[in-house]
């Protein structure tokens, strides 16, 4: 029993007390035990109202517009003018084919350019007065690198936006659950975006164009298996067709993201893939164009800046090393800008015309997107060797077959496209003609020509680094290996190329020799 048992008629002199040390327990009608300070905590939350405590659920950075994003990237003037057509067809239902379509998934290689043209749509709706709610994710930020926030900041959105009657329920739901925020994202989708919704629509709200969320960098959601939920639940929030209310993904086609895709109906989702289709690659040299006649006209060294910069030839090779992907141009971009270097020796430091200082590294925000990339992957000893196959090896137009590759460095069949399925953003597994005359075949394509630049670069690489020395040893051995076993292989066996494997194998042994 207790010493302070009904105690009466005390008093305690000359004493401290510390709330950690002395922790009261409270007694409820249930018989639960509440700690004191949860006890006070939740008798002061009891004070603040529903649509308060849902901001204090909010991932402000996620905003299109907000303070921490500030001057994010978005799509260079007379660029990206295909796509962004594509979109806001889309949105205002103008395009025939996909006009039932409520949800639509904007993907590409890393660095094609998906978040500018996601910003771009967002400022271009937020002009025209839509009803527009974002939520960026970035790994870099812990707010916004979950899925934690989503709903709550999608729902603060709407509650400032949509008429009062989305607020009151919105922060009714907040009042009556207040651990709303504990429950799975099914829950809180339902609880706090689509009754709300509902509420809205049943009090006579009505609206000529769709309220729009945009949700970008999917793939960056730390969880794969929750990237695959949200794509799930996108569906689910409009599977009745009674919201005003359209969705645009915009991911990297990571494996979990693009099954869930591939997963529903054709009628109701919309794809834009970043390709060869959309003229990127002319895109890209007119963002080079411009942005090197704003660094001739307003750098401060602008005088020292030969007429005629930079060459023709430069700017193809640019072109070329871009891949048709935004971050290698924009990357370029900024080292050459730089107000404190020389234009013209940075644009030759890029080129390889000029070794960089110790310490310079024009291709440091590149090089950490491919280490992150690499450093998600399983495997990757084993995917180097197979990248490293494709970079390194003489090109003969059958060498990058997979079926070819799975034969000549000893592994089972499929095994490279399920290697590659988390490497979809760097590296793409499809089907091509596999050499002249061939029926179509699955061919492993490389998306990125910079990526070569960097593995073959120990300095950049480092523990990716492809030692083409040691890489060419084991494709050497693999060779005489094949060629020992010449006899036994069957006429159609993978590595029977049209020309016969032991011409092949010498071919091929014969580079490596003289390489080695």
């Amino acid at each position: 029993m207790s010493i302070f048992n009904r105690p009466r008629d005390f008093s305690i002199n000359n004493s401290t007390f510390h709330t950690h040390q002395l922790q009261l327990q409270l007694q409820s009608s249930k018989g639960t035990i509440l700690n004191a300070s949860l006890y006070v905590m939740l008798m002061q939350r009891s004070t603040i109202g529903g649509f308060e405590r849902l901001q204090e659920y909010v991932a402000y950075g996620a905003f299109h517009d907000s303070g921490e994003r500030f001057d994010p990237p978005k799509c260079h003037h007379n660029t990206r003018v295909a796509i962004i057509k594509r979109i806001m067809d889309w949105i205002g239902g103008l395009n025939e084919d996909t006009r039932e379509a409520l949800v639509m998934w904007l993907y590409g290689a890393a660095g094609a350019g998906k978040s500018a043209i996601a910003q771009t749509i967002a400022e271009i709706l937020h002009g025209q007065h839509f009803f527009l709610v974002t939520f960026f994710f970035s790994r870099n930020d812990p707010q916004r690198g979950t899925a934690k926030w989503l709903v709550t900041t999608l729902a603060y959105q709407l509650a400032t936006k949509l008429p009062q009657v989305f607020r009151e329920r919105a922060a009714l739901t907040f009042e009556q659950d207040p651990l709303i925020v504990t429950k799975s994202l099914e829950t809180q989708f339902m609880a706090l975006i689509r009754e709300p919704l509902l509420e809205l629509l049943r009090s006579g709200f009505s609206t000529n164009d769709p309220i729009v969320v945009i949700i970008d960098g999917l793939d960056e959601c730390d969880d794969p298996k929750v990237q695959a939920r949200i794509v799930d639940l996108s569906f689910r929030l409009l599977g009745s067709r009674d919201l005003p209310l359209k969705i645009l993904i915009a991911s990297r086609p990571e494996v979990d993201i693009s099954l869930s895709f591939d997963r529903k109906p054709f009628s109701t989702l919309a794809r834009i893939a970043l390709d060869d289709d959309y003229q990127s690659e002319e895109d890209i040299r007119h963002f080079l164009a411009n942005k090197f006649d704003e660094i001739k006209t307003q750098h401060r060294l602008r005088s020292y800046i030969p007429i005629g910069w930079p060459a023709l030839d430069s700017l193809d090779t640019l072109v070329q090393k871009s891949s048709g992907q935004f971050i290698y141009a924009s990357t370029v971009v900024k080292y050459v800008a730089s107000a404190r270097h020389r234009p013209t020796h940075r644009l030759e430091v890029v080129l390889g015309i000029q070794l960089p200082k110790a310490g310079d590294n024009p291709f440091a925000e590149l090089d950490a997107l491919y280490r992150h990339i690499l450093m998600g992957v399983e495997d990757v000893d084993l995917i180097l060797q197979i990248i490293g196959f494709v970079v390194l090896c003489p090109s003969f137009d059958y060498h990058n077959s997979a079926a070819f590759m799975e034969a000549f460095l000893l592994l089972a069949p499929g095994k490279i496209q399920l290697l590659m399925q988390n490497l979809g953003s760097l590296v793409a597994v499809e089907n091509r003609p596999a050499y002249f005359g061939s029926d179509d075949a699955l061919i492993v394509r490389i998306l990125h020509a910079s990526l070569k630049d960097y593995l073959l670069d120990q300095s950049r690489s480092r523990d990716f680094f492809l030692d083409h020395v040691k890489m060419h040893t084991q494709y050497t051995e693999l060779c005489l290996t094949h060629m020992m076993e010449l006899p036994s292989l069957e006429f159609n066996s993978p590595l029977q190329p049209i020309t016969g494997m032991s011409l092949y194998a010498l071919i091929r042994l014969n580079f490596y020799v003289l390489t080695v």
